[in-house]
């Protein structure tokens, strides 16, 4: 068995060897360089390949422009049919509320509360109001439904020609034919882009809707309000979710019908190439 100091000796003499320059075989003068730059060049590969601590300037000006370009849609819209807006305004503001209150009446459902004669608000009763007094609660109630829908349509950019216009021409000839060689779900595949620009337009819309209607609770309670409350401000908050809902359902069926009947009319040849 090796005493402690005799191992201890053979440790050091084995240290000084390996690192006296005496007991190491030199490589071939061919070999000497070759390692040092591969070492050297995979050095500059990982520093070409790390990630920088600080964002570039040109991500910022990205920024930039994705801002101007975002607040370019509201201040500077492309509109490549300009009656389209106004279509969509009047329908959002007249059309919509109207079967709404048509679908009430035949529902023997109670009136919404945006629904109530102006002379109510005079210490008239809602019995004795005239015929056609609901005229004017409608078209204030559809003006703010259709600000809510035209900022949706702005943001989507759904007044470009590209999301009124089918993707695809679905006409055989200049004659106006439809094509009937094309399967369900080609048809189906036109409508891509209108359908897409809707969707994106009236989420921003709905979005705006509910905002808005935070914002008439908040200024009616003077506070936030939430289930839970009080009995009044239940009933309360139910009334207002009952009537998002319907105008949503409403708004969204009165335009999407629209803005289909519309792309179908204007994919045809001659308005395809139509300039306003």
């Amino acid at each position: 068995m090796l005493s402690p100091l005799y191992l201890a000796v053979l440790l050091s003499c084995a240290l000084i060897a390996s690192s006296s320059s005496a007991f190491q075989i030199a490589p071939p003068p061919s070999l000497q360089r070759r390692p040092l730059q591969q070492s050297s060049d995979s050095r500059w590969h990982r520093r070409q390949a790390t990630t920088p601590l600080f964002a570039d300037s040109n991500d910022d000006n990205n920024d930039e422009e994705n801002n101007n370009d975002l607040f370019q849609r509201f201040l500077s819209p492309q509109i490549d049919d300009p009656g389209l807006p106004l279509t969509d305004v009047l329908l959002a503001q007249i059309v919509a509320p109207t079967f709404q209150l048509y679908w009430v009446f035949i529902a023997h459902a109670p009136l919404p509360s945006w629904a109530k004669p102006l002379s109510t608000y005079f210490g008239e009763a809602t019995e004795l109001a005239p015929r056609g007094s609901l005229l004017a609660p409608t078209l204030i109630h559809g003006a703010g439904l259709a600000v809510c829908w035209l900022a949706g349509a702005l943001a989507a950019k759904s007044y470009e020609r590209d999301a009124f216009t089918l993707r695809n021409n679905m006409y055989d000839d200049e004659n106006n034919n439809r094509g009937n060689g094309l399967s369900i779900g080609e048809k189906i595949k036109q409508y891509d882009a209108v359908l897409l620009r809707l969707f994106q337009a009236g989420a921003f819309a709905c979005g705006i809707l509910i905002v808005s209607t935070q914002v008439d609770l908040l200024l009616e309670f003077k506070r936030y309000v939430q289930f839970g409350e009080s009995e009044e401000t239940d009933f309360r908050l139910f009334l207002a979710s009952v009537e998002v809902i319907n105008d949503i359902f409403f708004e969204a069926m009165v335009i999407s019908s629209w803005r289909i009947i519309h792309a179908n009319y204007m994919s045809t040849p001659i308005n395809r190439m139509r300039r306003f």
